[in-house]
């Protein structure tokens, strides 16, 4: 059986790499966060997976023109339900239509019973751009969902880009992994999850490191890291020199919010502290908003990578530096 995974925009790397290691199969790229792949079945990659959002069958693909081109390829499909179902559709970039539509014209041309309130099955309707893929639902409720942020930041970054950045640190069992940014905890907590290590998740405020030790308690990996109450300008006193293999972060960033000249100084302290307190083939990964100032201010970096991360209609910009 063929599969559709549906990914993070500028990661699909990571999640290559994710459903090569739980299935042993390889997954290819079939355009911007959509990869796929075949094996006998997706049970352990949708209860291991840290990457991957959502997982559906894959009934066929459509590069296409209009919604009518939809429709028609569909009917030739000749497909019947066999229990209760509805259409759902998720659409990506700039349409004449809507997704309601869509799931209307897809809808009348699959045989079936129709239960919009509580379907058996969901028929998933894939648009990305001029692109269509459609296929069985297998995650209705969405794999990059954690039942354990009950605590949330509205600073905070999705899990699956949170585990990513974690794999991109290069962090394992033998490294030292700092968040000194947590707020909610999904860095450390991911972390966790993917390597034992010693994982380290601080924060100025108070309440967010309680979220974060609310959250990590509620995901059963609360002894597996190490909590702290600490500003940013005292990480030189809670490690030694060169000590942190991996620093993954979601920093702040200029906004209505934030003035850039208090971000700038929170920039100048943090990199401070990295010159003082990473390995020297450790790596630092970051994510934020309006990253060019943070950029222009690691002359003492070596920039190893920089990534458009999108998730719906977030765009954020990911960078992967490292002692010069």
């Amino acid at each position: 059986m063929k599969y559709i995974g549906v990914v993070i925009r500028g990661l699909e790397d990571v999640a290559i790499k994710e459903i090569k290691e739980i299935l042993k199969v390889e997954a290819k790229k079939v355009f911007p966060g959509r990869l796929e792949f075949e094996t006998k079945s997706v049970k352990k990659l949708i209860e291991k997976s840290q990457s991957v959002v959502k997982v559906y069958e894959k009934w066929g693909k459509l590069k296409f023109k209009d919604e009518e081109e939809i429709q028609a390829y569909v009917k030739k499909k000749k497909l019947t339900v066999d229990q209760p179902f509805k259409i759902s559709c998720r659409r990506e970039g700039e349409h004449d239509f809507n997704s309601q539509v869509i799931e209307q014209m897809v809808g009348i041309v699959i045989d079936g019973e129709h239960d919009l309130k509580d379907p058996e099955k969901i028929v998933f309707v894939d648009i990305v751009d001029n692109n269509f893929l459609f296929g069985l639902d297998l995650t209705p409720k969405l794999l990059s969902k954690r039942d354990y942020r009950i605590k949330i930041s509205n600073q905070s970054i999705n899990a699956c880009i949170a585990y990513s950045m974690v794999r991109l640190s290069g962090f394992n069992k033998n490294k030292i992994l700092l968040d000194a940014f947590s707020k909610d905890g999904v860095v450390t907590i991911e972390a966790a999850f993917y390597k034992e290590g010693k994982i380290n998740a601080f924060d100025e405020l108070f309440h967010n490191v309680r979220s974060c030790e609310i959250n990590s308690k509620l995901a059963e990996i609360n002894k597996k890291i190490n909590f702290s109450r600490t500003e940013i300008d005292w990480l030189d006193s809670k490690f030694k020199e060169n000590e942190v293999d991996c620093f993954v972060s979601a920093i702040p960033f200029p906004s209505k919010h934030l003035m850039e000249k208090k971000v700038k100084k929170i920039y100048e302290e943090l990199i401070h502290q990295l010159k003082y307190i990473m390995n020297k083939k450790g790596k630092c990964v970051v994510i934020g908003q309006n990253m060019s100032l943070f950029k222009e201010m690691l002359s003492d970096f070596k920039i190893l990578d920089e990534r458009i991360v999108k998730t719906g209609g977030l765009e954020q910009e990911m960078v992967i530096f490292r002692l010069r």
